[in-house]
């Protein structure tokens, strides 16, 4: 028998985004509530996440909530995990897309204390919060969480040393949560973004990111954003555990 594979509709899901107030982390919120979800945006800028929230609900009819939350703060997952049981009562989808600009130095420029910014928005912080809010994700009948990667994680440069080592990290975090939820229908897996136009690509290297991807162009939000709503939905259903590289072909697999 043949099983129907579902199209990758939200409707009635409830999704929390935490880096949502602009680039990549607002074009995430934006493809969830396009295909139905309504969404906790979070963000540390707290003025940008309402006027992002605000026009994302206008333009999709979903409801878009706000909290001001810093990922790396004890109490990250609780203001969380209040805010979304104030307002939906609910959560399907957690979108980890909280970010820190690379600092693109040597390890003769790197102190091992550099490092722990990255560890604590790109591991620590996303570990606590998942840790609060996994009995929400138990509780509905089809649990989500995406992590947002990056190609660097995968394959680091020896540059930027903070941000390589904790994207790498983040893999290895993603996929031990992926194997312990798995059985209980929590679905977790990772999108790992190649350079992307957003602030994130320093001016003074963006026609080195250019000429480095064979598509010959910089990826855009959104395409990150559909491979996002993707995973968050019923579609990747037999999905766990995987990294989705959206990288415009800088990274294809050797046979």
């Amino acid at each position: 028998m043949t099983a129907t594979i579902p199209a990758a509709d939200l409707t009635g899901r409830v999704a929390l985004v935490t880096g949502a107030a602009r680039g990549m982390g607002e074009a995430h919120a934006r493809a969830l509530a396009e295909r139905g979800a309504d969404v906790l945006m979070a963000d540390l800028d707290g003025a940008e996440l309402e006027v992002s929230a605000k026009q994302i609900a206008a333009d999709t009819g979903r409801r878009t909530e706000t909290v001001v939350l810093d990922v790396t703060s004890p109490d990250a997952g609780e203001r969380v995990r209040s805010a979304i049981e104030a307002a939906f009562g609910r959560l399907d989808i957690v979108v980890h897309n909280a970010g820190i600009m690379h600092d693109w130095k040597t390890l003769a420029e790197t102190p091992v204390e550099n490092l722990q910014p990255y560890l604590d928005v790109n591991v620590l912080g996303p570990y606590a919060i998942t840790r609060t809010l996994m009995p929400l994700l138990q509780a509905g009948p089809a649990g989500r969480i995406v992590f947002i990667n990056s190609q660097w994680g995968q394959l680091p440069d020896g540059h930027s040393y903070g941000y390589m080592v904790a994207k790498a990290a983040q893999l290895g975090m993603m996929k031990a949560l992926a194997s312990e939820f798995v059985s209980q229908g929590v679905l977790i897996n990772a999108v790992a973004p190649g350079a992307v136009a957003t602030r994130m690509v320093p001016d003074e290297v963006y026609d080195i990111e250019v000429a480095a991807v064979p598509l010959g162009r910089l990826g855009q939000p959104g395409e990150i954003a559909a491979a996002v709503a993707f995973l968050a939905s019923d579609a990747a259903g037999f999905l766990a555990g995987q990294t989705l590289a959206v990288n415009g072909g800088a990274l294809i697999p050797s046979a």
